[in-house]
């Protein structure tokens, strides 16, 4: 697709340009998460296992997940401003759309 991870390297590009400054490592990981799984929903769950790994889930609120999700939008929007990489599937969680560029 046209969004792409190096997971080796943890850099991100959109078409040929690379995201800089890069990601923090929560938006890193949540994308990460939603890169594996393109095209299928990302239960809130996923996300905070993925995301927070040393957290009680109890602990993380929605308020929490849903302004990492706009941050990860927002960087991504200025890369890409016609596409909208994060689907929220309301109910269910979050999914990638990653279209052929």
């Amino acid at each position: 697709g046209k969004l792409r991870l190096d997971r080796e390297s943890r850099r991100v590009f959109i078409g040929d340009e690379e995201i800089d400054p890069p990601l923090s490592l929560p938006q890193y990981r949540l994308l990460e998460l939603l890169y594996v799984n393109t095209g299928r929903v990302c239960t809130r769950d996923n996300v905070i296992e993925a995301v927070w790994p040393d957290v009680d889930g109890a602990g993380v609120s929605e308020q929490a997940i849903d302004a990492l999700v706009r941050r990860l939008r927002d960087r991504l929007v200025e890369y890409d401003p016609e596409m909208q990489y994060i689907v929220t599937v309301r109910g269910h969680g979050f999914r990638l759309e990653n279209p052929k560029p």
